[in-house]
């Protein structure tokens, strides 16, 4: 009975366990959307499994490689123009592949020593993609892959599709098979000393190095790179398996795997690269090292070493010369230390006069380690005079010891302890999060206070760069993944590295409390009082209404229902895979519908490869109204509240819902899918939406939420204070997205597609409830392409009831195919007129508003809301849904304490039930719900396939 989702993601039922150029003649930049997406390498044991092969058929082999086999196009040489790796074929390296020739003598800024000019070139790979490097018995010729400086690779990969990087062999165990990728730039070096720069780099690299911090190598995001590694010398010239030369922080890189290397697995010589999202296992040398003025920024690393490795977790130097020191920022790393026996005790090592600061760190021994352990960071050679100014620990769980116990010692160095370091077991569970104590419930870092206690890195002090904290996520926990479970990042795309399951087994049989009506289907019905966990490996049907808990009673006093039954409050866990399907029923008030009470919880975490998916019980994922949705109530605030304690009647036959507090919990709900939803009780609005948010508050976790073919509207805010993120709402016949009742949330990267079908807007906003306060809640990062059915409305907005509401950074466009006619971006009406430019607010528009009057059609009827910021132009949407219109892209992040003081944001003092906090939302220079520079194409990979 489980659906045929796209990419066949849910059939497998398991994901993979742990197991713009400065210089020289520009090149086009090639963005290719992620068109098809295939399954990840699957989980086993043993070796790792072979490569995924692409889904597409072979294509022919692009100009200027070679067809090696049918579907095999080999490289060879160096690339002075554009090329593409499209899916549908795999790639050979065969020796060393240069893309541009920036790795010559530079003469100057243009030329090489030898008279020919720079060229830069772009190599774009396609998500699924598969590069193997041929076999060499000299190190001189292995296989390698590198972006030169002033040319850029764009290798964007999505969880479902990985690009991977292995030798020629079928499988990916046997480290230092071919050589590795080798990215240079023209940020600083700290041993530059002409003009202009030319550092000699490692590994064969040819000459490196520049003097723009904010150089842009391009885009490595989901990618694989396996089984590399090359010792040139016993002098310690090396291939790593990723080397960034001199790399700018222009330069994007996120999810990263590197596995089974001969040599490092990253190796940042000089440069300001950031990175987030890193995971290195079975490096046979250092896993993580850096050197010769290194000041990027990490966050989000985990690291497994090697039984049969003799290198550390981290091994740091300065190098190079001492002009500027090697002094990154790290936050949120995991460290599992292992190494050959007889080796080393400690984990970590600074030397050569090395700095670093780590934050919220976790270091623990590998429970089988091979070697011994006693020490976590060694700091040695001219390291140990940065202790306490560039070399800083804070934050850490320390369970350095499978010797001495009781954490071992933290380093040879005393005075770098402090008050922050914890001794504790680090106690990783199946998705290595610590389950310590200490690691869960920090503060945030406070950037202002660590930039005035220490020598983070700064321009007026000779540093190449300014320390910018805007690049960290802002986290309260220890260690590279969040103990609350809620974002699993490495589970489903990565190789099996041998460390754990991020997911749970399939267990047989149903859970307590649901009928088996089949083998493998589990029906649930009523209301449910104690927690239930819906495991992989079966179906599960909703007959009916579905409660969690029973907080949609009238309540007397907080803890107690009209009767005097108890509050219960339950959690209903949901693994990652699990399909859900609502039974049919002819009466709307019998239909089938999961509602997670207020007081009760649910915990829906799927993952990109393996998203949690809600649907009809038919076959498809296509036919809106063929059940009912999911409805969630908090005890978050609602303007209609006027009992104490809080009982408002909720919509569709919700119960009741509200209470007085903004932060309320209400679980997580990430990586879901709601499909074919939606039931119109009667003829007064009164519906089931495909999920309802009922007085939810702003403690609960929306992130990754698709909704599609629903008959009512996609998601609704009634009331509270709920925060949401990534939210792909297709096909709904009525409004995609609603709120009233005094919702004052916040929402980014907000991707609509309406349906030609529908009848109702994008956006539709009001207050409702009362006038205690308004509806008006901020937005970042919104697209909306626009359509309904013929001779409906010409908006594609409605403000109406007095609702205002803040859009920043928004694109606006009609769909190219419209059934309905369009001029009008929004309606502003029945009060809503009163809040323009005091709480409803436009900033950053890409005005594309009509087809058939041209011209981007008129912004609104109520002209006064119209500002500068508003541009006029065609949104240009490309394949991943991103905007290419000039106006999109260049702007400067939103400066939220300027609106604040300028409109009027959500404040307890003018009697909201909340302040506005913009920590919530990614500084982002672009319009619309993508980046225009294919960095992120958050949506591609899980969503359905055609949905977009």
């Amino acid at each position: 009975m489980k659906k045929p989702l796209l990419l066949a993601l849910l059939t497998s039922g398991a994901l993979v366990g742990l197991g713009g150029c400065s210089e020289g003649d520009e090149a086009t930049i090639n963005i290719d959307a992620p068109t098809t997406v295939n399954p990840p390498p699957t989980e086993g044991g043993g070796d790792p499994d072979p490569a995924p092969e692409p889904g597409p058929e072979p294509v022919d082999c692009p100009e200027g490689t070679t067809e090696s086999a049918a579907g095999v196009c080999r490289l060879s040489g160096t690339y002075l123009e554009d090329l593409t790796l499209v899916a549908g074929n795999s790639y050979e390296l065969d020796g060393r592949v240069n893309i541009g020739n920036g790795n010559c003598l530079l003469a100057d800024s243009s030329t090489c020593d030898n008279g020919d000019a720079l060229v830069n070139a772009t190599l774009t790979i396609e998500p699924g993609v598969n590069i193997r490097g041929l076999p060499s018995d000299d190190p001189l010729t292995a296989a390698v892959l590198h972006v030169t400086r002033g040319s850029r690779i764009n290798a964007v990969g999505t969880a479902a599709a990985p690009i991977i990087f292995s030798s020629s062999d079928p499988d990916f165990s046997g480290p230092g098979e071919w050589g590795g990728v080798q990215i240079s730039g023209f940020a600083p070096h700290n041993a530059c000393n002409t003009e202009p720069c030319n550092v000699d780099g490692e590994g064969e690299a040819g000459f490196i190095g520049g003097d723009d911090p904010a150089d842009d190598s391009g885009i490595m995001e989901y990618v694989i790179l396996a089984e590399n590694g090359v010792a040139i010398n016993s002098d310690g010239d090396e291939i790593n398996a990723l080397s960034l030369n001199a790399v700018g922080a222009g330069t994007t890189f996120d999810y990263i795997q590197i596995f089974d290397t001969t040599d490092d697995g990253v190796e940042f010589y000089g440069g300001t690269a950031n990175m987030k999202h890193l995971v290195v296992a079975n490096a046979n040398d250092d896993s993580v090292d850096w050197d010769e003025g290194f000041q990027g920024s990490l966050q989000y690393v985990l690291v497994r070493q090697h039984g049969e490795g003799s290198g550390e977790a981290f091994e740091m130097d300065t190098e190079g010369t001492l002009e500027w020191l090697s002094k990154p920022t790290l936050v949120n790393t995991t460290i599992i230390a292992d190494k050959q026996a007889d080796d080393s005790p400690f984990i970590m090592r600074f030397k050569d006069s090395s700095g670093g600061f780590f934050h919220n760190t976790v270091v623990t021994v590998a429970g089988d380690a091979t070697g011994f352990f006693d020490e976590c960071a060694r700091i040695e050679d001219g390291a140990e005079a940065n202790i306490n100014s560039s070399l800083v620990f804070n934050n850490w769980i320390q369970d350095c010891s499978n010797t001495s116990g009781a954490g071992g010692t933290l380093s040879n160095e005393p005075s770098i302890d402090n008050a922050s370091v914890v001794v504790a077991a680090a106690q990783l569970d199946d998705i290595l999060a610590s389950q310590a104590s200490a690691a869960s419930g920090l503060d945030p870092i406070d950037w202002s206070a660590i930039e005035a206690s220490f020598d983070l890195p700064s321009t007026a002090n000779g540093d190449p760069i300014d320390f910018d904290a805007s690049f960290f996520d802002a986290t309260t926990f220890m260690g590279a993944v969040n103990p609350d479970g809620s974002d699993p990042w490495w589970a489903g795309w990565t190789l099996d590295f041998g460390a754990g399951n991020a997911l749970p087994e399939p267990i047989e049989g149903c859970p307590e409390g649901t009928e088996e009506v089949e083998a493998n289907v589990c029906r649930l019905s009523g209301t449910y009082t104690t927690d239930l966990t819906l495991s992989a490996g079966n179906v599960y049907q909703l007959d009916g209404r579905v409660n969690i808990g029973n907080g949609n009673c009238l309540l007397e006093s907080a803890e107690t229902c009209q009767g005097g039954d108890a509050l219960v409050r339950a959690t209903l866990t949901i693994q990652p895979g699990v399909s859900v399907v609502g039974l049919p029923s002819d009466d709307p008030l019998t239909a089938s519908v999961l509602h997670v009470t207020r007081g009760s919880k649910i915990n829906a975490i799927g993952t990109a490869a393996a998203p949690i998916v809600f649907s009809s019980a038919d076959s498809d994922l296509v036919g809106p109204g063929e059940w009912g949705g999911v409805q969630i109530s908090g005890f978050a605030p609602h303007n209609a509240c006027d009992t104490e304690p809080c009982n408002v009647d909720g919509e569709g036959e919700a119960g009741f819902i509200g209470g007085d507090d903004a932060a309320d919990d209400s679980g997580v709900m990430k990586y879901v899918i709601l499909a074919e939803n939606g039931v119109a009780i009667n003829s007064d609005g009164d519906e089931i939406n495909a999920l309802s948010l009922n007085a939810v508050g702003s403690g609960t976790e929306f992130d990754f939420i698709q909704i599609y073919e629903t008959t009512d509207d996609g998601v609704e805010f009634y009331g509270g204070t709920a925060n949401m993120r990534h939210l792909v709402v297709a096909n709904a016949n009525d409004d995609s997205v609603d709120w009233d009742e005094g919702f004052q949330g916040n929402l980014q990267y907000v991707l609509v597609k309406q349906s030609g079908n529908g009848s109702g807007e994008a956006f539709e906003m009001d207050t409702e409830g009362t006038l205690e306060w308004l509806s008006k809640p901020t937005l970042v990062n919104t697209t909306i392409i626009a359509d309904k059915q013929a001779d409906d409305s010409p908006f594609i907005m409605r403000f109406k009831d007095s609702s205002a509401g803040f859009f920043h950074n928004v694109v606006i466009t009609v769909a190219d195919d419209a059934t309905g006619t369009f001029d009008e971006c929004a309606r502003i009406e029945d009060g809503a007129e009163a809040n323009i430019n005091v709480a409803l607010v436009f900033n950053n528009w890409v005005q594309d508003c009509a087809n058939e009057s041209g011209a981007g059609g008129t912004l609104s009827n109520e002209p006064s809301v119209g500002n500068s910021s508003i541009v006029v132009e065609a949104a240009q949407l490309d394949d991943i849904l991103a905007s290419q219109a000039a106006a999109a892209t260049g702007l400067a992040p939103i400066d939220f304490e300027a609106i604040g003081n300028a409109y009027a944001l959500p404040s307890t003092a003018s009697g909201d039930p909340q302040d506005f906090d913009a920590s919530f939302f990614d500084d982002t220079t672009f319009s619309g719900a993508v980046n225009p520079d294919g960095s992120d194409p958050w949506w591609a990979g899980w969503t359905i396939e055609g949905s977009l």
